[in-house]
């Protein structure tokens, strides 16, 4: 079972679990990094603002569909998902924080939104099929 806690409806590692990533984060290959990128396969397709990846402590990369922050109401009603909330400044992205679609739909998509507002966060990316696991891969490194 997954460790969460919860800052203003927002999902964060506990301190006590993050100590669990660093060995993993050490051990990860040269060319993880927890920073993002867009998919080079669609940069000059109309769909290049709809997907996005990340990677986690592991070095997987996690492939996920983008949505407006307006659209957290469609967002609540996904499962089976991790959820990470990213503010966009022009082309940067930056994650905010990660929980899974279980956590967002029972915050509601009105608290999600103003918690979202408040934090900066303009788009929902979602990597559906996320287990245990990736949603731990995912926010030990996104939120590190």
């Amino acid at each position: 079972m997954i460790e969460i806690g919860f800052l203003d409806g927002f999902t964060t590692m506990r301190e006590d679990r993050k100590n669990r990533f660093v060995k993993s984060r050490r051990e990860a290959p040269v060319v993880a990094s927890p920073s993002g990128q867009a998919l080079a396969s669609l940069l000059t397709s109309d769909l290049r603002e709809r997907f996005y990846s990340w990677r986690g402590l592991s070095g997987r990369r996690y492939i996920c569909s983008v949505f407006s922050a307006a659209d957290a109401a469609v967002v609540a009603e996904f499962t089976a998902a991790a959820v990470i909330g990213v503010a966009k400044i022009g082309a940067a992205r930056r994650p905010v924080c990660v929980m899974s679609s279980r956590e967002f739909h029972i915050w509601g998509d009105i608290r999600s939104r103003e918690g979202a507002e408040s934090h900066g966060v303009s788009e929902w990316h979602v990597h559906f099929g996320g287990d245990e696991e990736g949603l731990r891969d995912l926010a030990g490194s996104l939120l590190s």
